[in-house]
């Protein structure tokens, strides 16, 4: 298993847990998972980076849309929010790969 894989992995059982139970400086993993994501992410595919940053946006623009739903609702939107996070500290990552290539060229 690839250790981006693994990262990755990580990232999804951080935002499932952290929706159930209450973690000490969620928000710094948040951030250095996110961070590790985006900066392990495929570089060379500029159609990975675009999806990546997509999903960004779209991420941070729906993750309280289930908030209404009964009984689950708060769950999901809790879910989406720790990935939301986590996936624009993934973003940031790429953004600094992307200087530091074009910086280093």
């Amino acid at each position: 298993m690839s250790p981006l894989k693994v990262v990755r992995l990580l990232v999804l059982a951080v935002a499932v847990i952290g929706a159930f139970a209450a973690i000490p400086e969620i928000g710094l993993v948040h951030v250095i998972l996110g961070l590790a994501m985006g900066i392990m992410s495929d570089q060379a595919d500029k159609d990975n980076r675009m999806f990546f940053l997509v999903l960004a946006v779209a991420l941070t623009a729906v993750s309280d849309a289930a908030g209404d739903l009964p009984v689950i609702g708060g769950y999901i939107s809790a879910i989406m929010g720790n990935l939301s996070v986590m996936v624009n500290a993934g973003a940031l990552g790429i953004v600094m790969m992307v200087v530091k290539d074009r910086v280093t060229e």
